[in-house]
């Protein structure tokens, strides 16, 4: 909200000319900021104090909330700041429209947050659905124990020293959207897999290299064997590794493969390489980035990229498709978009544990409508 749309808000709600729903956001805003404790409110005399004053209560009160801002944004120009869960959701953007009512329908109960849940399938084509089974021993195959743990994580464990020396034997582990689930594969190498995501990998890990296959985005945590290469393949590109940590986000409905290293460091390449391709090799916080067939790398942030893991959906800089695509993807909901959008950017973060009556809440924005209709979103100016 800039300066002049707050002053033309108060003034119109402290005279009754102002709508329910601009008397609504005046409240919030009011609420928030307990703005009847600021008496220099009335007078707009000095826009540079008014500035001044706004970004030190707000500065006061992340300080408060043990709450900390993503990025340095220009406050008065942002002073629309929404508080929820322990989270923040800030809203970075520069604009000019004459103002209009949120719109936001809600029927939250109908959408639940994500969950532990996961389908097995098996080399033989059955499938097992692992969240509702009972926690425990499953079966064994090829000298490898398969059960299903007690914090909803598969473990292929070996029961065997020996090499087994029988044909390889693939599993698919796969997430549904709303859903995630851990894996821990023969070797010991830990995976964590995001919603809508899948992987194909060995029961049991036969030959010279260990090679899996990604849809979708996981975190890695590889068992370091210097005899026998770790390969992810997926998405037209191969990360290899000895032992590493690292987060492969390769949904396709992205416009880039992004491999972010947190330690060690791994080669990434082309599946089908060519000369004028070449591998590149990153170190914790780099990325490589696979994009219409080229490789490049960026430096980032790596603890962002992993943010999902540890129970937060981040935005940083993301335009209001990454924030739904997100969104969409934990909460299990279809999002249709209606109209221009604009190049607004949104910085914060969500609690994934957070009912979805709470991100409704979160996502309204400024000039951002959002309608619900059972599993689907409805998003427009």
């Amino acid at each position: 909200m800039l300066y002049q749309e707050f002053k033309e808000l108060y003034e119109r709600c402290t005279s009754g000319n102002c709508t329910p729903e601009e008397q609504k956001l005046f409240e919030e805003y009011r609420d928030r900021f307990d703005l009847s404790d600021m008496p220099w409110i009335p007078d707009f005399g000095d826009r540079a104090e008014i500035e001044k004053r706004l970004k030190t209560d707000l500065q006061n009160r992340l300080s408060k909330n043990q709450i900390k801002p993503l990025i340095r944004i220009r406050w008065w120009a942002a002073a629309a700041v929404i508080f929820a869960l322990g989270g923040l959701f800030v809203v970075n953007k520069h604009f000019d429209r004459t103002t209009k009512p949120h719109e936001i329908a809600s029927d939250g109960n109908i959408v639940k947050p994500g969950s532990n849940k996961a389908i097995l399938t098996l080399a033989d084509g059955k499938q097992i659905i692992l969240d509702g089974l009972r926690k425990g021993y499953l079966f064994t195959l090829n000298d490898v124990a398969v059960n299903n743990d007690i914090d909803s994580s598969l473990t292929y464990q070996k029961t065997t020293a020996r090499i087994s020396r029988s044909s390889q034997s693939y599993n698919i582990l796969s997430t549904p959207l709303g859903g995630k689930y851990q894996l821990t594969l023969a070797d010991g190498t830990k995976v964590w897999l995001n919603a809508g995501s899948t992987i194909k990998f060995p029961i049991n890990f036969t030959s010279r290299e260990r090679v899996v296959e990604l849809s979708g985005e996981a975190y890695f945590e590889v068992a370091h064997d210097r005899n026998r290469p770790f390969k992810v393949s997926g998405a037209g590109q191969v990360v290899q590794v000895l032992g590493t940590h690292f987060n492969i986000n390769a949904y396709q409905d992205e416009n880039a493969v992004k491999t972010t290293l947190l330690q060690g460091s791994v080669k990434v390449y082309g599946k089908n390489q060519t000369p004028d391709v070449p591998e590149i090799i990153i170190k914790p916080n780099e990325q490589a980035v696979f994009k219409n067939d080229w490789l490049s790398k960026i430096t980032v942030d790596a603890e962002e990229f992993v943010a999902w893991k540890k129970g937060v959906i981040l935005f940083k800089n993301a335009d209001i498709h990454d924030v739904m695509r997100k969104i969409s993807r934990w909460y299990n909901v279809e999002v249709e978009y209606q109209g221009q959008l604009g190049n607004d950017t949104y910085n914060g973060e969500i609690p994934r544990n957070a009912a979805f009556s709470e991100v409704l809440k979160i996502l309204k924005l400024d000039d951002i409508n959002v309608k619900q209709n059972g599993r689907k979103l409805i998003v427009s100016q």
